[in-house]
């Protein structure tokens, strides 16, 4: 990226701004690959999605789960997320939206065009729009200002259409009560526990064959998949990247901040909860309290265990008030400001933010500092090296692919980039095994010859998981892993078929024995809750208590917990904590056993019931109402899509997207 960028891009805002502009690029479809490959991928209304539109949308759903997860994903992250549905959705959509601004002939006037491009933070320089700041961001990212301002005025249109439908959304005062009410109000209950484990069951040889003849169909072999392909291993290239002293010191110069060490605060705090809308009686009720808490801190007492007791922050009891360190603009002004100017084991009075009164402890304080060039010389050039290198191997592997288009066989492609075909396989979707020959494999360049191996490389899952998406006999579009590409093509498939009875006989016994158990710890906890019943109402907890005692079993207590909140060692378990509010003190007795996520059954029966005081609910009306809106706008958003997909004719091809 140009030197500008990387002294303009420090801001998160700004790296916000530059990604919807990449985001806009994506589904608008513009750029030179799109050009070369409009291969069409799916079919909105007879509106073509190329497979270049797809592959961008996707590595930006990719680099959205990056920035909320951390640099490294896992493919069972990537999985649970649905990227690849995520990634056709956000096409579908866009597609939708703007065939709907057509139909609805939603205009953008100059003057709207105009002050939306003058707001947009990265084009501006002193917090004013500049022409050349505009036009150099374009630059950066490929694009000139006509087609840009065409982008932008699409995305408004679509807004307009959006604000059509989400404005009418409104959240009333009782309704956000109720809300309030429910999703704050604490219960108690006494729990009686039936673990599997109690009722151990010894199936003799003829279940166990029996229950395998009845779920046969559940012992099948793993599919199995051959393939052919092309890899263009990026550490293969690092001998043809050549890092100068002057690339070194522009990256240094451009991407500071990296080198950079901003000042730091170690602090902790007790926060006090007050509305920033509260009456004066309610804030100095509140300072009242924090002053009490305050006296006792400086007093010696351990600011980690008032903060536990006193805190009103949720996260408090968990991490005792804890913050970790943080640099400045991470926290609000007020608190911020104190927390710079005090010194390390210093305790502050309340301070006064929007959340309430914060009583302060800095724990520690570190200078901001900066790493020289020739400190930061060695993680530069390893960055650049790694970054040159991929690109390398990303146009070798787009050469391959163009001369494939072009009609040349997956030989012949791996010939004009002197690179060889490799076959490996049959592996299962955990991927080829590990080979010592494979990088030899790849980067030798035995132009026109096919080489067995039954190995591997790292990130060997992730590319069964790719191989298996594709048809049978097709060759691949370029196909990214880890930090290399593929191209792949499959050669042969073996379909799952049943295992015979010795080699699944493992894990049948298994699945029987947890079925069994489950069946007998299940009849074990309705036992007792029907005894519990003819004994007739549990009046009090005591009576829960002493009737359980009695048949011999070991009453629990949880304390005070929400509704979607963990219970005390019993951990999160929505099916407990849905029965517990539907419990009271004329209803104390669950009607049915509740099965746990261990496999466990419990009996609950009601022990109290704490709900919110009523200055706490109206000091929370209007937050909840904003959440609330939000909340209905997503769902009424959601609905409005699904009913212009249901209208329309949309077509994905066979396999792109499936799990």
């Amino acid at each position: 990226m140009l030197r500008f960028m990387r002294e303009n891009t420090g801001s998160w805002l700004i790296k916000i701004i530059l990604g919807l502009i990449i985001v806009v690029f994506i589904f608008l479809g513009m750029g030179s690959l799109g050009k070369n490959r409009a291969d069409q991928v799916a079919n909105i209304n007879d509106i073509p999605i190329t497979m270049d539109e797809y592959n961008r949308s996707y590595q930006s759903t990719v680099e959205q789960i990056k920035q909320r997860f951390g640099g490294n994903i896992s493919d069972e992250l990537l999985k649970m997320f649905q990227v690849k549905k995520q990634a056709m959705d956000r096409l579908i959509e866009e597609r939708l939206i703007a065939s709907e601004a057509d139909r609805l002939d939603i205009q953008v006037t100059d003057k709207e065009l105009q002050d939306s491009l003058i707001s947009i933070p990265a084009f501006q320089k002193d917090g004013a729009f500049d022409i050349q700041t505009y036009r150099r961001v374009l630059t950066a990212n490929r694009l000139v200002p006509s087609t840009f301002e065409t982008m932008q005025r699409q995305t408004l249109r679509q807004a307009k259409v959006t604000d059509l439908i989400l404005n009418s959304v409104k959240v009333s005062d009782l309704e956000a009560r109720e809300w309030y009410i429910q999703n704050n109000s604490e219960v108690a209950v006494d729990y009686v526990k039936f673990a599997q484990t109690s009722y151990p069951v010894d199936p003799d040889e003829s279940k166990i064959k029996e229950y395998y003849d009845k779920n046969k169909e559940n012992y099948k072999s793993e599919p199995q998949l051959k393939v052919q392909y092309i890899g263009f291993i990026s550490d293969s290239y690092k001998s043809k990247v050549i890092i100068t002293p002057e690339s070194i010191k522009s990256y240094y110069d451009g991407n500071s901040d990296e080198f950079s060490t901003p000042e730091e605060v170690e602090a902790s705090h007790i926060l006090i909860k007050v509305d920033e809308k509260a009456s004066a009686e309610l804030v100095e009720k509140a300072k009242k309290e924090a002053d009490e808490i305050y006296k006792k801190a400086v007093a010696g007492e351990d600011f980690a265990v008032l903060a536990k007791q006193y805190s009103q922050d949720p996260s408090a009891k968990d991490n005792n008030g804890y913050l970790g360190k943080f640099s400045r603009n991470r926290m609000i002004k007020p608190f911020e400001e104190k927390a710079f100017s005090m010194k390390a084991g210093e305790i502050s009075e309340p301070v006064r933010t929007q959340f309430g009164w914060h009583i302060i402890q800095v724990k520690s304080k570190t200078e901001a500092s900066k790493k020289t060039l020739a400190e930061s010389t060695p993680q530069i050039k390893e960055k650049l090296l790694a970054d040159e290198s991929k690109n390398l191997a990303y146009n070798a592997a787009g050469e391959a692919f163009d001369a494939i288009v072009d009609g040349d066989s997956l030989e012949r492609a791996a010939q004009l980039t002197e690179h060889k075909v490799v076959e490996v396989g049959p592996f299962t979707m955990k991927g080829p095994d590990k080979d010592p020959e494979f990088k030899q494999d790849v980067d030798t360049a035995n132009k026109n010859s096919v080489s067995s191996s039954n190995g591997a490389f790292p990130n060997g899952q992730e590319f069964a998981m790719e191989a298996f998406k594709l048809p049978l006999k097709e060759i691949s579009d370029v196909i990214e892993v880890g930090n290399n590409y593929y191209i792949i093509k499959p050669i042969e498939k073996k379909e799952p078929v049943v295992l015979a009875f010795d080699e699944a006989k493992d894990k049948v016994i298994a699945n029987l024995k947890s079925e069994l158990q489950s069946q007998e710890t299940k009849k074990a906890a309705e036992s007792f809750l029907a005894a519990l019943k003819k004994d007739g109402k549990i009046a009090d907890a005591d009576e829960f208590i002493n009737s359980a005692k009695e048949k011999g079993f070991d009453v629990k207590s949880t304390p005070l917990f929400k509704k979607d909140g963990n219970i005390a060692d019993i951990g999160s378990e929505p099916e407990i904590a849905s029965a517990a509010f539907k419990l009271s003190e004329k209803n104390r007795l669950v009607s049915e056993v509740i099965k746990s996520s261990d496999g466990s059954y419990y009996v609950i029966a009601f022990k109290e019931k704490k709900i919110p005081d009523e200055a706490v609910i109206k000091e929370n009306i209007e937050s909840v109402k904003k959440q609330l809106v939000n909340t209905k706008q997503g769902a009424v958003y959601a609905s409005w899509i699904e009913q212009l997909k249901s209208k329309s004719k949309i077509e994905i091809k066979e396999g792109l997207i499936d799990s």
